[in-house]
């Protein structure tokens, strides 16, 4: 949204050569007819500004806060799945976490800091207090909260419904 506004300062800059020369801007002129936002003069850069505050008022379109939340709970499931010791499709062994973690998780961590956020909090999340990170290596997102988890190990509070 933001680079909208400077698109419009843009235009208007290439509107001034066609303006002044009678034509389009070549590709050479087209680089260097932009001035810098700080050589704007005072009435411009408050035009810019002002169109900064109206873009950043508007309300973000949903797929755009929907984002981050999925890339969270997928960090978080993908690693809380490995570190589980019961799964749908058997156990996990230190072997299958050990390849998990470091051809797929890790990686992912190390890309995406909100995947990353999820993988660290896992082990907080994981519903069964029966997990392992047995293969997970020492340098791992997912080992952020170990000694928190190996504090409340089987203590989690479960809220009645009343």
């Amino acid at each position: 949204m933001v680079n909208s506004c400077i698109s419009k300062e843009f235009v208007k800059d290439e509107h001034a050569l066609r303006v002044m020369k009678g034509r389009d801007p070549t590709a050479e002129e087209r680089s260097d007819i932009h001035p810098l936002i700080r050589e704007y003069d005072p009435l411009r850069k408050q035009v810019l500004l002002e169109c900064f505050k109206r873009c950043l008022q508007i309300e973000i379109d949903k797929k755009y806060k929907l984002n981050p939340s999925l890339r969270l709970w997928a960090g978080c499931l993908d690693a809380a799945k490995k570190l589980s010791l019961k799964t749908q499709s058997g156990p996990n062994t230190r072997k299958i976490r050990s390849s998990v973690f470091t051809e797929r998780i890790d990686i992912l961590a190390s890309k995406d800091p909100i995947y990353r956020k999820g993988v660290e909090i896992a082990c907080m999340w994981q519903p069964d207090p029966i997990i392992s990170f047995d293969g997970v290596h020492d340098a791992s997102p997912a080992r952020r909260y170990e000694e928190d988890w190996i504090r409340r190990k089987g203590t989690r509070q479960v809220k009645s419904c009343k």
